[in-house]
């Protein structure tokens, strides 16, 4: 809609002149008035993720400069005292795998599977280099490989669990014990297999027995308990 700019009513677009005071009315395209509107409320920005995500780059940058330094440093004192690199292999090994790990807790991986797969593959490469600096592959193969993996695996199937579950509150906590039980009943089995124990199952036999009353405590909650308590309970632990 217009207005006539000499008596002021509202005409339309087309109306040239005024119908009432006969004032040739100036003919305005829309496309000519996109410019001239003015939003009445601009959009809002939170600064504040932008200014502590280039605060932890400064941070992360600062400490990557650090750890160059100290290996160089652990290096060439090595090699001065030794004329060859003996010790210096295991520690700055174990400095990359350090600096892996703040990588990560820096938040420049986004996926969370992405992450857990990451520090497995970080913590096979640390085990891996420091078995083979020792001469020959004797404790990885049987032992470090499939707890690393199996760890890995089983925290990347609990998080999925979690995820496509929707588990929340006293569930989130009955699954978490759960999985650790499950790691633990795995590392056990490999350790005694590599100090070639005979009573591979007996400790895993008492351990599973544990989840029983986990499981039923979890089917109370969920389908005995009613609602409402289950709801004060959960504000009462922020669970």
């Amino acid at each position: 809609m217009a207005y006539c700019p000499k008596c002021g009513i509202q005409v339309e677009g087309d109306n040239q002149p005024c119908p009432l005071c006969s004032f040739p009315i100036p003919k305005v395209n829309e496309e000519d008035t996109e410019g001239l509107r003015v939003r009445k409320f601009p959009k809002t920005a939170n600064p504040y993720p932008a200014y502590m995500r280039r605060v932890l780059n400064r941070i992360f940058i600062l400490i990557t400069l650090l750890v160059f330094v100290a290996v160089c440093l652990m290096f060439y004192t090595d090699y001065i005292m030794n004329d060859r690199f003996t010790w210096s292999r295991y520690s700055n090994l174990s400095v990359f795998a350090g600096w892996v790990l703040l990588f990560f807790s820096f938040g420049y991986v986004q996926s969370y599977y992405k992450v857990i797969i990451g520090i497995g593959l970080n913590a096979l490469i640390l085990l891996f280099g420091l078995d083979v600096f020792d001469g020959k592959l004797d404790w990885f193969m049987p032992l470090a490989f499939p707890i690393v993996t199996g760890v890995t695996v089983i925290c990347v199937c609990y998080w999925s669990v979690i995820r496509v579950l929707s588990v929340r509150s006293f569930n989130v906590i009955g699954s978490l014990f759960m999985t650790l039980v499950i790691l633990a009943m795995w590392i056990n089995f490999f350790i005694q297999s590599y100090q070639s124990e005979t009573n591979l199952w007996t400790w895993i036999i008492v351990t599973v027995l544990q989840l029983i009353p986990v499981l039923l405590i979890m089917l109370v909650v969920k389908y005995v308990v009613p609602e409402r308590i289950k709801q004060k309970i959960a504000r009462k632990f922020h669970l």
